[in-house]
């Protein structure tokens, strides 16, 4: 019997492991489009009277880190989306979204948004990579992921939160998915941005070397 549940967990082991060199593999054979990232600020919520600007839980301008999301929706624009937030930004707002032309900063990521349930809200930035639909091309995709990765890049640069490392199953890192807060922190549901790469064949493997990309290349700047 222990022989049988020690060969279980070797063949599991190797199978973890042949997984993660796949999935590098093919992250490594997606060609990244040539860009000028372009990161504009445009409050959203100024003329909003009382609009919160609550602390993160270790104090005003200081965040953790940056939680991974998508839109969950390819029905909108980046447009659409920042007119969404400004009507229903009391049940729910993020710092920035990114398209394929540039990634807008919608709220101060000196303070917290209301982006991945009570437990992430007060620890992390929130940045949302906007879905686009069937039909579009994979080229424009790709730019979204890269006007995307160059703003995580700057936020893990502005706050001096150190390289991109996506959180392990430890709670060690200063990036993570939405996905990744369902599972490891709790109070949220949602499984984004798995629900969105896997239909390009993207895996989030890509995203963070593209992070880590303009992360070294900030660094060197």
């Amino acid at each position: 019997m222990k022989k049988t549940i020690k060969l279980t967990l070797i063949i599991c082991l190797v199978a973890v492991i042949v997984g993660i060199k796949q999935e590098d593999a093919f992250a490594s054979s997606i060609k990244p489009p040539v860009i000028e990232p372009t990161i504009e600020k445009r409050p959203a919520f100024e003329n909003i009277p009382n609009f919160p600007k609550l602390p993160y839980r270790n104090g005003i301008g200081k965040p953790e880190g940056i939680v991974l999301h998508s839109t969950g929706d390819t029905s909108k624009s980046l447009d659409e989306w920042i007119q969404y937030e400004q009507e229903t930004w009391e049940n729910a707002f993020v710092h920035a979204f990114a398209d394929a032309d540039h990634t807008v900063e919608i709220a101060n990521t000196d303070y917290l948004g209301w982006g991945a349930g009570a437990i992430a809200n007060k620890r992390f930035i929130h940045v949302e990579l906007v879905e686009y639909p069937d039909g579009t091309s994979k080229e424009t995709v790709l730019k979204s992921i890269e006007q995307y990765a160059n703003y995580v890049a700057h936020m893990l640069h502005q706050y001096n939160l150190g390289a991109p490392d996506l959180m392990d199953d430890n709670g060690l890192g200063n990036m993570i998915t939405h996905r990744g807060v369902s599972e490891l922190l709790g109070g949220t549901t949602h499984t984004d941005p798995f629900n969105y790469l896997p239909k390009w064949d993207i895996p989030i493997s890509y995203v963070v070397d593209r992070i880590q990309y303009y992360y070294n290349k900030e660094l060197i700047n």
